[in-house]
């Protein structure tokens, strides 16, 4: 986290019915959302603690490129939780990076509170809270392979 600016990656909202919210924005806005995908993450941190979760998870862009990631909850609590609680609305701002111990670092130096962090074969990421954020989490996410699309 230096002087130049990251790759933004996508705004995430965290909803209550992942499938009536995905309908809503094509219907009306037009996004083309990849299919609904489950995840459970076994091996994921949350305010310093291993809080395991179970979501329901898509991303969606925008005719110019612009990427919504869209997370249902199903068990457990996430890291959009710590900024929205049981609502619903945009949780997050996501950047890419080449390697996430440097910007976990920098992030942290300029004062940032790491509050949740995930690391697999496929991808790293972290989640950070910082009162000069807008109320929002960053996260910063490192993939150690081909993005997958559908």
């Amino acid at each position: 986290m230096g002087g130049a600016a990251m790759d933004f990656l996508h705004v995430g909202m965290k909803v209550h019915d992942i499938e009536r919210a995905t309908r809503c924005y094509a219907a009306a806005f037009g996004i083309a959302w990849e299919p609904v995908r489950e995840y459970q993450l076994s091996h994921i941190s949350l305010e310093g603690d291993e809080a395991p979760s179970r979501t329901l998870v898509t991303h969606g862009k925008t005719a110019q490129g612009f990427e919504i990631e869209m997370v249902q909850g199903l068990e457990g609590k996430t890291a959009d939780d710590l900024v929205l609680d049981g609502r619903e609305g945009v949780s997050h701002i996501a950047f890419t990076v080449g390697n996430l111990d440097t910007a976990i670092a920098g992030a942290t130096e300029r004062g940032l509170r790491l509050v949740s962090e995930y690391r697999s074969e496929q991808v790293d990421f972290a989640f950070f809270a910082g009162d000069d954020l807008g109320g929002v989490l960053a996260q910063l996410v490192h993939f150690k392979q081909e993005r997958g699309r559908s």
